[in-house]
């Protein structure tokens, strides 16, 4: 069984809709700073496309209005970045995404 761990961290942008840039306390004074995270089990329309600003700006609004945000993380994907469960105010906002329409799952 893979370890997940958890970490508090601040936004520093929303990229698009299923990926962020965050600073993350990874404990003992150490912080990972103004990395790109993108969000596990997800997919969400290219910037490009129509959707693709809606849906960034809808988890840009989430997270604006969020109090406490963490992200839970095992591993990366093909391109370096990690892929990661982000939880705000208690909300998998991972699984909101796809709920409300602006990204679908993926494998």
């Amino acid at each position: 069984m893979s370890t997940l761990f958890t970490y508090a961290v601040e936004v520093v942008d929303v990229i698009d809709g299923d990926t962020v840039h965050l600073d993350i306390d990874v404990g003992f004074h150490t912080w990972r700073r103004g990395e790109r995270y993108r969000l596990a089990r997800i997919n969400a329309p290219e910037m490009s496309t129509v959707g693709g600003p809606l849906s960034r700006a809808a988890l840009a609004a989430k997270l604006e209005a969020a109090g406490t945000v963490i992200a839970s993380t095992k591993k990366a994907d093909a391109y370096g970045r990690y892929l990661v469960e982000l939880i705000a105010d208690g909300e998998n906002l991972n699984d909101w995404m796809v709920a409300n329409g602006w990204a679908v799952p993926y494998p």
